[in-house]
This record gives C-alpha cells, structure tokens and sequence, in this order.
C-alpha cells in the first residue's frame, strides 16, 4: 500500500499549503453560514458574534487536534501551538528539537510531533532505526516522488510517470537504489568513474600548480576551494565537459540551492521563491541540454532512456539527472571540507599522514596508486570516518503506508517517519563519553568501554543511511574525498589565515546530509619544495 495522504502530488502536498487549505475552506464555510444567519439577527454586531464565535470553535478543534495522540501512538513532545503544533521549533532548527525529543523521551523511544498537521514520528535509537529500515510498510518511495516534484523542479505528471503504474513498467522508485547500488558498486564501473575523476583532477591540479609558480602563497576560501576543484572535477566526471562549459557556475548555483531547499520543499507559489526557483530552472535546463550527450555517464543516460520510456518529457530527465548530480556533491563537499579542515587543525598528525600516502604518488606528485591510499592510509581513514560522523545533519525519511508496530508503539497511516543520523552517531552508548568531540584516531583505539574508550567500528557510522536507500554513491564518494585530499596535501603547504576563531558546524543549518561550517575558512596555500 502507498500514503496518499501527504504525497499524492498535484494536490495541497506540503505542510504549509495543506493547512492554508484548510483554513481557507473552514472559514468560507463560516462566512457563508454567518450570511445566512446575519438576515435573520438583523445586525452586524450578532454577526461579528456569530463569525468569532465560529472561529474560535475552529481553532479549539484544530488545537485539540494537534495536540492529541491515538491509542498505542509514540508520546506528543510537549510544545504544540494552535494549529501550528511544534512548526515554529522544527522550523528555527529541526536538530535542536530532536535533541530536545532524545532528552525529554524515556529510554530514548519514539517521540510524536505534530507539524501544520502533519503527525511525525522521530526515531531516537540505533535499535529503532534499524527496525525502521527492515520494516516493509515504512516506504521511501512517495517520499522520493514528493521531492522530485517540489525540490528537483521535475512536474508532477513526471513525477507520477516515473512509478511506471499505468504501462505496467518496473517502479523507478522502487528499483532506484538497487540500479544506482549496481552502476556504482566496487568493480568495472566504479572503476571507470573513479578513473574519470581522476584524470580531471590531474590536469585541474597541474593548473592550479602553475597559477601556484607564478603567484606564489595564494589565500583560499576553504568551502570554495573544495567547491571549485573537487565539485568541479567530480561533475566533469559525470557529465563530460560541455556541462561546465554551457554552465560554468553550475556548482556555486548548486550551494546556492543547498541553501533554498528547505525554502523549495514547502510547496510555497513560484512567485514566493521567485529567485530559488529561477537558480533551480537554471540546473534542470542545464541539465535537460545534456540529454543524449555521448559524453554522459553511462548510468545516467540509462536511466533517462527508461524515463523516456514512461513518457516523461526533456525537462523532467534533467531534473532527474540534476537529483543524482546533486546527490553526489551535497555530502562530499561539506564532508571533504571538514576533513581537510582537520587535518590542519592537527599539525601533530601530519607527518604520519604523509608517510601514509607517500608510496601512493610519483615524483611528480601526480597520484599513481589509488589503492594504496584505499587500503593503507589507516589514520587518513580514521579522519574520514570521523567527519563523517561528527559532521552529518543527514535525517533519514519514510512515510507510513498502513499502521506499523515499531518499538512497541503504532505509527499510524500517513504519518512520516524521521531518524536524524546525528543522534545516532552522537550516541554516547556506541561511541562513548566524547562521542560530541572530533576525535582523529577514535577508530584506530582500542575499544576498552570498562576504561570509557570506545571505538565501535566505522559500520556504526550512520551517515550514509540504510536499509533500501543506504547511499549507492558511498564507495565514489570516499574514493573521490581521499584522492583529493591525499592529492591537495602532497602539492601543497595549507595554513590557516591568522586571527580566525575555530569554525564548528552550524547544526542549525536546514542542510540534505551534512552541516556546513558556522563562518568562512581562510588559508594560505603554496607549492611545496
């Protein structure tokens, strides 16, 4: 069975509209019932009355509403307002409401939210999260078709095409992840993209090591640093060069919506969003010229002949493409900032680092051995792993198709599911008493919980998700991170800019899997002798 309640498309499925819907009915109800009444009273002020009267009726209702749980239902966060339930909180910052959920629940179980109306039950524990993902009625689909047609700028009828219903062809919902798991999985292909990739990087590096010759110590941004040359070279590598060139900053346009998606996702009038809109119009339509491209990786032109196939128009496969495109930067820049990020942060490590992937690069410094850094960096490793946990805003989503039993309460059909990663990487039963603190080594210690020294394993890391949607792109992303930032400290020296105060993550930030840094980043940057 599928939810229709929040995500059959082409009616009020968002939050926002949703209520605005439903306030706009009651009250044209009112209005018309005071007209009829008003005749017979025989005087506005019985009118008025009458219209407040109703109102407050309405009001006390939807409150009672939002504040009320079903039998057997997780309990309701205290908090709620009139109609808006815990809107204002999740709004203002969705992480701290969560942690606010994880303190006030009882052995951290499920917590019900009320949101617009919208009942959202959030998981607070490594154990339900995995009984959510193993449940079969917790679907991600609707929740895909939802944000394809509301975030990715594909129509609603491209959207709905895409579940191959009426054609009697196989759900590209349904199928994505495990198309996507096989296109990127450790072999051929993996093997193909990652060499892609690398090629571009070289020669963007040896430009930047000639720019370096000639200016000597330059001062970067590092969030635009990561962004121009590892975003540039892994879209390069996906789409071929005509992307960049027809759209040279389609990766600026990109964190510029990383910043408008939350805004995108309420469903709110184009006139609304006027500017968000026009730079997600700007990616889709770069995207769609690139439909049929020779130079286009393989999977991506697959997949978008099976689009064809369900009638989906030119622009839909380009959102499309531009949802998968933006899928493999929106972690990997942040995550590889904060990696390099790191690394400066701990002089000490340094040298170990370089003995660790030295064997891995000629005397040119042009990196010949992938696999050297793949399978012997261990402390390269450990960091990765690290920002990765310490870094993810990632929250996992599903929508309740029929009423499930999950850690002895019901979610009941049509509400959403959401287990925000970070608790579960923050758990200070895994990870231990420092599991808030950035730790390089944490996964090379022992793992002595009697001493207050855990090291769980880079499995318990959760910020790739799981279950039927565990991240496909996860073997490109960390071999394209570690190429990069092996290949960046090889080539260069990196200091920070003096007199900056210490960046931390901005766990307030509306982000689609990792937060960014609370401030902008200087270094200074030089070729090493």
């Amino acid at each position: 069975m599928r939810s229709e309640t929040l995500f059959d498309i082409p009616s009020a499925d968002n939050w926002a509209s949703a209520t605005v819907d439903a306030i706009l009915a009651a009250s044209s109800r009112a209005i018309s019932f005071i007209q009829e009444k008003s005749t017979s009273l025989g005087t506005t002020t019985n009118a008025s009355v009458l219209l407040g009267t109703v109102l407050v009726v309405i009001l006390v209702r939807q409150s009672f509403k939002v504040s009320q749980t079903k039998p057997g239902e997780p309990p309701l966060l205290p908090g709620t307002l009139p109609l808006l339930g815990h809107a204002l909180s999740f709004n203002k910052d969705s992480n701290k409401l969560y942690e606010v959920a994880r303190n006030w629940s009882p052995n951290q179980g499920p917590v019900s939210l009320s949101v617009l109306g919208q009942r959202i039950y959030i998981i607070l524990n490594t154990r339900d999260v995995n009984a959510v993902w193993r449940s079969k009625s917790l679907l991600f689909d609707s929740v895909a078709e939802w944000g394809l047609a509301t975030m990715f700028g594909m129509s609603n009828e491209g959207a709905k095409a895409i579940r191959g219903d009426e054609l009697g062809l196989v759900n590209m919902y349904q199928d994505q992840h495990g198309y996507w798991r096989d296109a990127l999985a450790p072999g051929d292909a993996l093997n193909s993209l990652t060499q892609r990739f690398l090629n571009c990087l070289e020669k963007d590096l040896a430009k930047l090591d000639e720019e370096l010759r000639q200016k000597g110590i330059t001062t970067f941004e590092l969030r635009e640093f990561v962004r121009l040359r590892l975003g540039n070279q892994s879209t390069e590598a996906f789409s071929g060069p005509k992307l960049l060139e027809d759209e040279p900053d389609i990766v600026k346009k990109l964190a510029i919506w990383d910043k408008d998606f939350y805004k995108l996702s309420m469903g709110l009038p184009r006139w609304m969003l006027h500017h968000a809109h026009k730079n997600l119009d700007d990616m889709v339509e770069a995207w769609q010229r690139m439909n049929g491209a020779p130079e286009v990786l393989p999977p991506l032109t697959t997949r978008i002949g099976m689009m064809g196939e369900r009638g989906c128009s030119e622009r839909d496969k380009g959102a499309a493409n531009f949802s998968i495109w933006m899928a493999t930067l929106a972690n990997a820049l942040p995550t590889n900032f904060w990696l390099i990020y790191q690394i400066m942060r701990h002089p000490e490590l340094q040298a170990t680092l370089h003995e660790e992937i030295a064997p891995a690069f000629n005397k040119e410094n042009s990196l010949v051995d992938l696999n050297h850094l793949l399978n012997n960096c261990p402390l390269l490793h450990s960091m990765y792993w690290e920002a990765l946990r310490w870094s993810t805003g990632a929250v996992s989503t599903r929508s309740v198709a029929e009423d499930t039993e999950v850690a002895g309460y019901v979610f009941y059909t049509g509400a959403l599911v959401m287990s925000p990663m970070r608790l579960v990487n923050f758990d200070r039963k895994v990870f231990g008493p420092d599991a808030e603190d950035y730790v390089p080594e944490r996964f090379l210690r022992p793992h002595e919980p009697e001493k207050g020294i855990y090291n769980p394993g880079v499995k318990a890391v959760k910020s790739f998700g799981g279950g039927v949607t565990y991240c496909p792109g996860r073997h490109f992303a960390l071999n394209e991170i570690i190429a990069f930032t092996a290949s960046v400290m090889r080539r260069y020296d990196l200091e920070f800019v003096e007199g900056q105060t210490e960046a931390v993550v901005l766990t307030s930030a509306p982000v689609v899997g990792t937060f960014p840094a609370d401030k902008e980043v200087w270094m200074k940057i030089s070729l090493k002798n």
